[in-house]
């Protein structure tokens, strides 16, 4: 399993650091004004192998390439299928939003709309990251500030996304 580091650079950006299950490392410097940096460390040494600056939407094409959405290899194809329709949406609950105050249980969010609550993120306080609860219960309220990780059908979703917004 690889692990990810994470350190704050004061006055430049992020610095995040992955130790891959090869045991080489990745070191990925985030710059305040969009810039990246990507360093390759092979297994045990203290100096970069290569290194590459890409601008911010180098970063983010080079992000996609990554993660899939240009190629997915054949054996993920069986996944995709499966949860071809799923759509996972990151939502903050804004002040005034229709379910401000109310819980998942009250909503009946599964049973009514088909949405299902993976995660809920506080809102950040203080310089704080803030708490993250995984797989809330029916009990859970929503509080305006959180960002909710939840699943369900693109349509089920753009009517989830208009509840937690302000109301109009």
């Amino acid at each position: 399993m690889s692990i990810i580091k994470e350190a704050e650079l004061p006055g430049l950006g992020k610095k995040f650091e992955i130790s891959l299950d090869n045991g080489d490392r990745v070191a990925v410097v985030i710059h305040d004004e969009g810039m990246r940096e990507v360093y390759h460390f092979p297994a045990g040494e203290d100096d970069p192998l290569s290194s590459v600056t890409m601008t911010d939407q180098e970063a983010r094409q080079v992000g996609s390439i990554i993660s899939g959405s240009f190629y997915q290899p054949r054996l993920l194809e069986k996944l995709e299928t499966a949860v071809a329709d799923l759509h996972i949406e990151w939502l903050q609950v804004e002040i005034g939003s229709a379910i401000a105050g109310k819980s998942i249980g009250e909503l009946g969010l599964r049973k009514n709309h088909g949405i299902i609550v993976i995660a809920v993120i506080e809102d950040i306080k203080k310089g704080r990251k803030g708490k993250t609860l995984i797989n809330p219960g029916p009990s859970y309220v929503f509080t305006p500030g959180h960002t909710i990780v939840a699943a369900g059908l693109q349509e089920k979703m753009r009517q989830f996304e208009g509840l937690l917004t302000r109301e109009k």
